[in-house]
């Protein structure tokens, strides 16, 4: 997920592909932190010639790992790259900087430090800057809260230890091992634009993380909270079930014979921690796991923990692999961690997305 630490530090950054994002992963902050790399909006040092290195690092200090433990204390990645090889951005303008600069350099694979959502907003200013098929690899580092996308990628290791074995590897000429990973495109009708991610979710998921990011410094403990919030308003009434109803469609018929009140998709078998609600590996497949849910309070409560891990079967829940799905409702969505709220009723078209390429394992 992506974090807001620094979101008293100055203005949010505006989502680049319309309407507000309400908890943007890239938020102005300290100047002190740009002595840790270049700032795009800086440029190198003057009279600085720009070596080609193989690696650039993009560092996002405002996810929370990374400017609690890094910025202010161990820049582990001084040593290993050269100042021109580290970016610390402060917004999603200089990510998109960033990536062009690095493009310049003639990278072949850029690092990312931060949480799931500051993976979500690199491959698309990779998408934005690179025809298909040419992007570098991405090496994605544990920065986060959560990281279930680094986990999920096989790169979710100390990330001073992930960063350092991979430079090595790329310095001794070793070619990484590289996976080719399907990204969601997620097309929202509604606001007239496209994002691209690996996990999205709506309804009722996207009411815990309003919940969740409630927190000045969300955590984990908040992410468990928010995660128990269907258990608590079935036990003790509340309104956290009222008015959630989605239609979802596929191939043009419905995937449920109600309407769910949860819909979750996503490109990868084990999207967060404790939360794998989809069957078989979907292996190389172009399609995405698709799991709606209509259980009402009193049935969801004592099946929740089943319902996470899978192993749940009941006639308002219905998951498999598809192809692309049509979502409308009054709802809003997030994708990798990233509220997107709806400021009319919600209608995406969520299909299969271009593939980019990831290393695989962190080197040994």
């Amino acid at each position: 997920m992506g974090l807001r630490l620094l979101a008293r530090c100055g203005p949010r950054s505006p989502s680049p592909c319309g309407g507000p994002n309400s908890r943007p992963t890239w938020v102005t902050c300290p100047h002190k932190y740009l002595a840790a790399g270049w700032s795009p909006s800086v440029g190198l040092p003057q009279g600085r010639v720009p070596p080609r290195i193989p690696l650039g690092l993009i560092v996002n200090p405002a996810a929370r790992v990374v400017r609690r433990r890094f910025l202010e204390a161990d820049q582990f990645w001084r040593g290993c790259l050269p100042e021109e090889a580290v970016c610390v951005t402060q917004s999603l303008g200089e990510l998109d900087a960033a990536v062009a600069r690095f493009r310049a350099l003639g990278v072949c694979a850029i690092a990312i430090l931060g949480g799931d959502g500051s993976l979500h907003h690199l491959v698309e200013a990779l998408l934005r800057q690179y025809d298909n098929g040419t992007a570098p690899i991405v090496l994605p580092l544990a920065g986060g809260t959560m990281n279930g996308l680094a986990r999920a990628l096989a790169t979710g290791g100390a990330p001073e230890r992930v960063l350092k074995a991979s430079i090595a590897a790329l310095g001794r000429g070793v070619p990484p091992t590289v996976r080719s990973q399907y990204l969601l495109r997620v097309s929202d009708l509604s606001a007239g634009c496209t994002r691209y991610g690996f996990g999205f979710a709506s309804g009722l998921v996207f009411r815990a993380l309003q919940e969740y990011y409630r927190a000045p410094q969300p955590g984990m403990i908040d992410a468990l909270r928010a995660s128990v919030l269907p258990l608590r308003s079935a036990l003790f009434g509340g309104a956290f079930f009222d008015a959630m109803n989605l239609e979802v469609s596929v191939a043009g018929a419905p995937w449920l014979p109600e309407h769910p009140h949860t819909v979750v998709a996503s490109v990868t078998d084990n999207p967060l921690l404790w939360f794998r609600p989809f069957g078989d590996p979907l292996g190389d497949a172009p399609v995405f796991h698709l799991a709606a849910l209509a259980m009402r309070p009193a049935e969801l409560a004592p099946r929740l923990w089943s319902v996470f891990r899978g192993r749940c079967r009941h006639p308002r829940l219905r998951t498999g692999p598809v192809q692309e799905v049509t979502i409308r409702g009054e709802s809003g969505y997030l994708i990798d961690g990233e509220l997107y709220p709806s400021a009319e009723s919600m209608n995406l078209s969520v299909t299969v997305g271009p593939q980019l390429r990831f290393f695989a394992s962190a080197p040994s």
